[in-house]
């Protein structure tokens, strides 16, 4: 059995999106056929200061609209899971003739990480054993335009270090497939196919989709033999940092562990997948040496110390889809980035076969010193 803990502030998260889901309810009751709900309490807006004392601490009773922490979820989808109506009447203090009295967060709930705490590579989610929504925010999906259709495919993914930056391999940022263009990264994706994405503990704020303003690419790539395979994707808007869009952390240590456990998170087709699947992936896989990927793929493509093995175990690979992807190691509690899928063999999964990837240590000053300030 899992034990599951959400920080406080997923808490009130919650309890905003079950507030919205109440307001809503409340406007659109026919909708819900003999579901009915009673928002108002039959209060004014002179009452409401008598009944602060329903609210949870670190709330407080005001007019939905000068709530702000709600207003950045207008645009949620509710559910009519019954599951949540229980609580529906706990979460208003009041109403006046014009609009309804929710218990507001009176914390800086905008806040992902407080201060004093590490900035990167912290989820807000814990819990033992628990991988699913909200543990790896740092993932993004790199969408690319159909020139003639409009339709986007999502065919690399990336990392978040910065509110403006997303760190990549420079395969994915200068890919150019027949009739597409790199034009969008959409950030605080789950499963791809719903939205917005619900776990059994909290939903979560809906994707953010924003356009491509320009792209970094190491001044050294090399295309056939993917050398120097890094670039740095710089986004028109800033993220809005939530419990599933958060910074990783970048590993600044040259120093590889051989045959410790590194995890591959992204979106794509495994060892054993005759599909992609919709929802967000992770594997752990071994560190390996250098040497090892040299001798499967050196006739072909020179290895160098500005790369990673890692992999080679049967049934265990990224095959397709996670270019680009961050393979990542937990270190004091807090997860960093070692490097960035850039390529492996067609034998996916097959024994003593490994990956290659960038290795993010090797290519940290540069990925500093070109990220926005």
């Amino acid at each position: 059995m899992v034990e599951f803990e959400v920080h406080l502030y997923v808490n009130y998260f919650k309890m905003a999106v079950l507030l919205l889901c109440f307001f809503i309810f409340s406007l659109a009751s026919a909708q819900f056929g003999s579901i009915s709900v009673s928002v108002g309490m039959g209060r004014n807006a002179d009452d409401a200061s008598s009944y602060y004392s329903r609210c949870p601490p670190k709330t407080t009773c005001m007019p939905i609209s000068m709530c702000p922490f709600l207003q950045d979820l207008l645009d949620f989808t509710c559910f009519t899971s019954d599951r949540y109506f229980h609580r529906l009447n706990e979460l208003t203090c009041g109403s006046s003739s014009e609009e309804d009295f929710v218990c507001c967060p009176s914390c800086d709930c905008g806040r992902v990480y407080q201060p004093g705490t590490p900035e990167c590579g912290v989820s807000m989610v814990r819990g033992v054993d628990y991988n699913g929504l909200g543990t790896h925010p740092w993932v993004a999906r790199i969408g690319f335009t159909n020139k003639d259709s409009g339709s986007v495919r999502f065919a690399c993914s990336g990392s978040i270090i910065a509110k403006r930056v997303i760190l990549t391999a420079a395969h994915c940022a200068l890919a150019k497939p027949e009739g597409y263009k790199l034009s969008t990264v959409v950030v605080g994706e789950w499963d791809i196919s719903r939205s917005p994405d619900c776990s059994d503990y909290f939903c979560a704020p809906t994707t953010q989709a924003i356009k491509v303003e320009s792209v970094s690419v190491h001044p050294g790539y090399e295309q056939k033999i993917f050398r120097h395979d890094v670039a740095l994707i710089m986004l028109k808007e800033e993220i809005k940092y939530s419990v599933t869009a958060a910074p990783i952390c970048l590993n600044d240590k040259p120093e590889v562990v051989i045959n410790e456990r590194a995890m591959l998170v992204g979106w794509g087709k495994l060892s054993g997948q005759s599909t992609p699947v919709s929802l967000q992936q992770q594997l752990d896989l071994p560190l390996v040496p250098l040497e090892m990927c040299e001798k499967i793929f050196g006739e072909s493509v020179p290895i160098h110390e500005g790369q990673l093995c890692a992999g080679g175990e049967e049934g265990r690979d990224a095959c397709s889809g996670f270019g680009g992807a961050p393979l990542l190691s937990t270190r004091d509690g807090q997860f960093f980035q070692i490097g960035i899928v850039s390529f492996g063999s067609e034998n996916c999964g097959s024994e003593g076969v490994p990956s290659v990837y960038t290795n993010v240590a090797h290519y940290y000053r540069w990925i500093v010193d070109n990220s926005p300030s």
